[in-house]
């Protein structure tokens, strides 16, 4: 018996299709109408124009082609609204969302952030059709949401960051923190610099026009060489009329980081005269005899009083370990820090306590917030520093004893000064650009 294969058929059933569509086009309207050509295997079938148009758009109906978007993410920005924004219904947006929570968290996403994504056009009532989701995380990673047999999934690829440090050298014109800056040195890294350096330099007055400085630090680059984070301060240092003043970070065996001068010798000497932001205080009682506000009698008054909003974060004014954080009754909310067998620092009437008894903090570390617990009258802070069981005035605190590295630490920290030292103060400041130098430290 005589058998026609399947592809035959098809192949048949098109060519008659074609056929009659070509002859009721010439039958209704055969005037001013340009063919096209649309090939089928060897079979070559005229159709006009209009028609050619009208099979077009039923076959990308159909089949809906693929688009391609890159969405920034803007202030207030969501995965869910990026998503609604392209034509995609809550309900599958929702679906999408739960599937990336499995690997990343999309409230992690920034102002800036590129979101590419493929998609196939749909009508209002379906809405679009998620293809993929790609997009860099803010730690360098990558993230990939797709659809597919009608279910989303998410994967997260880790991108290997390399730690590059490097140096920036300058002039200031106006200021170190402006110039420093403009030569591309992050935010924060100028800060700490600022910060490192402060206690030899008298930011107000010592800078002129024209000093010099040198700064470095760490970044992580991803493998493309785009710099995904800002790491450490290294090394800082600026010549107030042509002085230089260096200081050097170094981990010590206990594990903790300071920055210290050329002798090994740390930099911090001195305890915070305001253990607030000064931007956002002021004095409201000094310390010495006065008469007390509550009590409507002359009474030494063993601190410093900083009127400042409720909620302004209160730092420590040195490193040490809290001896005491809790309820202390006229003082209300109190915290007590030692710094050294002779030194101690005490901070009342806080709104909130950051830090428990034993805790070992950093100086400039936040430990509470300033408040009205206790014996106040309004929001401040008492300030007190207690030098060997005595109350002194905390704005006459000029010098703490220096911790000096000694033995096998200090050995190790000279070799680490000599790799910065290599990199550092140069009698060429003609380059000034943004430079990368080999790891250290």
């Amino acid at each position: 018996m005589f058998q026609v294969s399947r592809s035959r058929i098809v192949s048949l059933s098109c060519f008659v299709l074609a056929i009659s569509i070509t002859l009721h086009s010439l039958m209704t309207d055969r005037q001013g109408m340009a063919p096209v050509i649309i090939e089928h295997e060897s079979t070559n079938v005229v159709v006009p124009e209009e028609k050619a148009d009208q099979i077009v758009a039923s076959a990308v109906t159909q089949y809906p082609i693929e688009k391609q978007s890159t969405l920034v993410i803007g202030k207030g920005d969501t995965v869910m609204s990026v998503l609604n924004s392209i034509g995609m219904t809550k309900d599958r947006a929702h679906l999408a969302v739960n599937a990336l929570r499995k690997v990343y968290n999309p409230k992690a996403l920034k102002v800036g952030q590129e979101l590419h994504v493929v998609y196939k056009p749909g009508d209002e009532t379906t809405g679009v059709t998620l293809v993929s989701v790609n997009f860099k995380t803010s730690t360098g990673n990558e993230i990939a949401l797709s659809y597919k047999d009608g279910e989303f999934s998410a994967e997260k690829f880790e991108v290997q960051l390399t730690r590059v440090q490097q140096k920036v050298v300058g002039k200031i014109n106006s200021s170190f923190y402006s110039a420093a800056l403009k030569k591309g040195v992050p935010a924060q890294i100028v800060k700490e610099a600022i910060a490192a350096l402060s206690y030899d330099i008298n930011w107000q007055h010592d800078p002129q026009s024209g000093d010099e400085f040198q700064i470095l630090f760490d970044v992580f680059q991803d493998p493309e060489g785009n710099v995904i984070k800002v790491g450490e301060l290294k090394f800082a240092a600026f010549a107030p009329k042509g002085n230089w003043r260096k200081v050097y970070a170094f981990q010590t065996a206990a594990g903790s980081t300071g920055y210290f001068n050329a002798q090994g010798e740390s930099v911090i000497k001195s305890l915070l005269q305001t253990p607030l932001d000064p931007t956002r205080m002021r004095v409201t009682s000094k310390f010495g005899v006065r008469n007390h506000p509550m009590l409507g009698y002359s009474k030494m008054h063993k601190g410093v009083d900083f009127g400042a909003p409720t909620g302004t974060p209160v730092m420590s004014a040195g490193e040490g370990v809290v001896l005491k954080s809790g309820w202390n009754g006229a003082y209300g909310n109190y915290i007590l820090v030692r710094h050294s067998a002779d030194y101690c620092t005490a901070y009342a009437h806080l709104s909130k306590i950051h830090v428990k008894p034993g805790t070992k903090v950093r100086q400039r570390q936040v430990i509470g917030a300033v408040g009205s617990t206790g014996r106040s009258t309004g929001a401040h802070l008492h300030y007190e520093v207690i030098h060997k069981g005595r109350h002194v005035n905390p704005q006459s605190i000029k010098q703490l004893p220096s911790t000096k590295l000694t033995g096998k630490e200090l050995a190790k920290f000279h070799a680490v000064k000599a790799v910065f030292d290599n990199y550092a103060i140069s009698d060429n400041f003609a380059e000034l650009a943004l430079r990368k130098v080999p790891l250290a430290g």
